[in-house]
């Protein structure tokens, strides 16, 4: 008996280093099967197997990933990242009324959580027509992230259907100034047009934009933590992964760019932030933006330093001079295969 705890322990230990250090997490499926295997019923090591094979299944296979979401829920019924990922095989699935449910339930659980926020509300608008009861939800998500050009898009949407037209598009008009994008100026077309019904803009499909990785992304960000998924962090890098999760959300980054950028993060900060008590909020900022610049750099994203700058409201100097720094410390090329997701022949 004891073998097999020491056994279902290390093979917990091994998995969630593999994730830490932003490999592929599909190498992990196998072991997560075998711990899903192993461990007892609803013991914490289960719960984290079965919920970590419904996040990393759910676009591949989501009537599967929604079976290893129940039976996660089944032992955790308040854990708000099992009821998001259930929501997410939902709309994928086309079952949208279930994916407004299981959301709700989310934001029971994580009243505060931005992103759960605009995927309800964006899935009322967009799959089920219901865009007054969206609106309060995607007003919620806006004055929590204000940043994402995708909470404002899909704000504005809302706000258009309606019939408040002149508050989209000042809603869009500010998000362009961030961050414009095609999307954005066909949906300012849309308004202009005087948001005509029988041209409705096609945003992206009633699918949350935000995968699991971003929900990760806002837990960071809000502070929470599923338990099964919790580990020591220092106050420095918790404070830098939140910056950095919050200006990668504007940035047209996948989701294995955004797990290499946190890797980056990790291996960076130890050269560049002093002390807590000696360092200011612009220098996390600075590092946050060179980090993402430098997944641009290795991965021949088609940004400029302009871009990324903006979307972590620093300036380019400070962006330039910091990555400077972080490609000497590092010694980064374009297509460094410590965090480069493209191969280029």
């Amino acid at each position: 008996m004891e073998s097999r705890r020491q056994q279902i322990g290390e093979l917990r230990h091994q998995i969630e280093w593999t994730l830490s250090r932003a490999l592929d997490p599909r190498d992990v499926l196998p072991l997560l099967h075998r711990l899903a295997r192993l461990a007892a019923d609803g013991s914490d090591e289960s719960v984290f197997a079965h919920l970590h094979l419904a996040e990393l299944l759910v676009e591949r296979d989501p009537w599967r990933a929604a079976l290893y979401a129940r039976r996660a829920l089944a032992r955790r019924p308040d854990d708000d990242r099992g009821w998001a990922t259930l929501a997410l095989c939902q709309t994928l699935l086309g079952n949208y009324r279930v994916a407004v449910s299981a959301y709700r339930h989310a934001l029971t659980s994580a009243p505060k959580n931005p992103w759960y926020a605009h995927n309800l509300g964006h899935l009322l608008d967009v799959a089920l027509g219901r865009a007054d009861e969206a609106l309060g939800w995607l007003r919620r998500a806006y004055q929590s992230a204000a940043y994402s050009g995708e909470v404002a898009a899909s704000y504005a949407h809302a706000l258009a259907r309606v019939g408040r037209i002149a508050d989209a598009r000042r809603v869009l008009t500010r998000a362009m100034k961030r961050t414009p994008s095609r999307e954005h100026a066909a949906l300012l077309r849309w308004l202009d047009q005087g948001a005509p019904p029988d041209k409705d803009h096609p945003l992206p499909r009633p699918a949350p934009i935000h995968t699991m990785t971003a929900s990760e992304r806002a837990e960071e960000v809000s502070g929470r933590t599923s338990p099964a998924r919790r580990s020591p962090r220092s106050p420095l890098q918790a404070e830098l992964d939140a910056v950095l999760a919050q200006g990668l959300a504007s940035l047209p980054l996948d989701a294995k760019q955004r797990a290499r950028a946190k890797a980056l993060a990790r291996d960076a900060i130890r050269h560049f932030l002093r002390p807590a008590g000696s360092r200011g909020a612009s220098a996390v900022h600075g590092l946050a933006a060179a980090v993402a610049y430098a997944i641009v750099y290795v991965d021949h994203v088609p940004l400029t330093q302009a871009e990324v700058a903006s979307s972590f409201r620093v300036s380019v100097a400070s962006l330039r001079g910091r990555f400077a720094e972080l490609r000497a410390h590092l010694d980064l090329a374009p297509g460094d295969g410590r965090y480069a997701t493209q191969r280029r022949r």
